[in-house]
């Protein structure tokens, strides 16, 4: 009890200062192959959901069950047992969030011990990687939200820039349709192309 304390609270104190996804996985390998003696990775989905394949495809279907089917998978369990190692899902409520893999080097399943053990990490695991994916989502709208501002805000400066010329141009064609003066309606007209938007622009542009 005592050694199942101590590591929970390493492993919890090493998740609650993660911040990336790498500090999650380091953090997550490190302190489950101290403590199991076992090669463990952490496999996470990719951004349409699908885990990432990085593994044999006899591994990899292990994983994807365990991950599809939110249950353990592969090395002693009842599915797929002939695998290298065991797939345990990752999950706080629904679907699985990612999967964890243990490879060991013996042939001796765990004891009821370290199987609490492992139960109490895949929580605990399970509960950090949701909350990184919830901080990811609020940083995602975060910059929405911020993209949004900038486009009405570089509509407002566009709309500004236009309406001068704009009111210039109203007035200088309402002058052509009362003035029959051909000097004056040749001044209104060149007022109206000095005033285009179009051609400000071009006179602009280097080149």
């Amino acid at each position: 009890r005592e050694e199942r304390a101590t590591a929970m609270y390493m492993l919890t104190l090493e998740l609650g200062d993660a911040s990336s996804w790498e500090e999650i996985e380091r953090a997550t390998v490190e302190n489950l192959e101290r403590v199991f003696k076992a090669k463990v990775s952490l496999i996470l989905p990719d951004s349409s959901g699908s885990l990432r394949r990085d593994l044999p495809d006899k591994e990899f279907s292990a994983a994807v069950w365990a991950y599809e089917h939110v249950q353990p998978a592969g090395r002693f369990t009842d599915t797929l047992p002939m695998t290298e190692a065991m797939y345990l899902p990752l999950r706080t409520t629904g679907d699985a969030l990612g999967v964890l893999r243990l490879h060991w080097q013996g042939n001796s399943p765990l004891t009821i011990e370290q199987r609490n053990m492992l139960d109490g990490f895949q929580r605990h695991i399970a509960l950090v990687i949701d909350r990184q994916r919830l901080r990811d989502a609020k940083t995602q709208s975060e910059m929405l939200a911020e993209s949004e501002r900038l486009s009405h805000a570089l509509l407002n400066a566009v709309s500004h820039e236009l309406r001068t010329p704009i009111a210039a141009i109203e007035t200088a064609a309402s002058g052509l349709q009362a003035g029959p003066d051909p000097a004056v309606q040749r001044a209104l007209a060149g007022e109206i192309l000095l005033r285009l938007p179009f051609r400000a622009v071009c006179q602009r542009r280097p080149g």
